[in-house]
């Protein structure tokens, strides 16, 4: 059985943390030393699903080692601390998947290979884990409807341009509820998310007061859709 995260960093501040978010939401995780001697020790990383990497530069060994991870299947992520484009260019070209110009939030880092590593998930599993990473209460019976919502328009965008009738009659049906109370939860939970931050974390800052139904299922396919 394939583990899913392997971590090359043994800090407590930053690998330690990211592995146990990572369990928390049921992906395996396991941490080792960063340095490159043990990288290579570990390669080509068969029994894990992807690794995390955390480094200041783009040396040959480090990209032959992310390009043979990525051609034997892995995704690669890497944790840069260095704003350098030409930089993150060689590691793009090398295969990486996703990289992080550190300082980068955990849960911003989670969030992301959460969703990289959970492609064997449904559409709604991933949008669900989305939304609670990003700080939506999973209570409320709102961010069910909204993650329902925000798969159907994911799948036909145009949905959003039509009017959000037929998009709460299909959600309710799935929840055998009522189109009314759809929308009425959608809007409380946007009033929760206004209040706890996750609506500023989700709009990047761009939106600071309650949103309308339809701008808060635009706001989370945008953001969904750019993971």
């Amino acid at each position: 059985m394939r583990k899913n995260l392997l971590i090359f960093d043994s800090s407590a501040a930053i690998g330690r943390i990211i592995a146990q978010r990572c369990m928390n939401a049921g992906l395996t995780a396991e941490c080792c030393r960063p340095a490159i001697n043990e990288m290579l020790r570990r390669a080509p990383f068969g029994e894990y699903d992807g690794i995390l990497l955390f480094t200041y530069r783009a040396d040959e060994k480090l990209l032959k080692l992310v390009r043979d991870a990525a051609e034997n299947g892995r995704s690669v992520f890497i944790g840069l601390y260095t704003p350098s484009a030409a930089v993150r260019r060689h590691f793009r070209q090398a295969g990486a998947e996703e990289i992080f110009i550190m300082p980068c939030s955990v849960p911003d880092i989670c969030s992301s290979i959460l969703l990289h590593l959970s492609c064997g998930s449904s559409a709604i599993e991933r949008i669900e884990l989305f939304l609670e990473e990003t700080g939506f209460p999973r209570r409320l019976s709102g961010f069910h409807y909204l993650a329902k919502a925000a798969e159907l328009c994911i799948k036909a965008p145009h949905r959003l341009w039509g009017g959000m009738g037929s998009i709460y009659e299909e959600t309710a049906e799935s929840f055998s509820t009522s189109p009314k109370l759809v929308e009425r939860a959608m809007r409380n939970l946007s009033s929760h998310i206004l209040e706890n931050g996750a609506l500023t974390r989700l709009t990047e800052g761009r939106l600071a007061e309650k949103p309308t139904n339809t701008e808060l299922i635009c706001a989370v396919c945008d953001m969904f859709s750019r993971l």
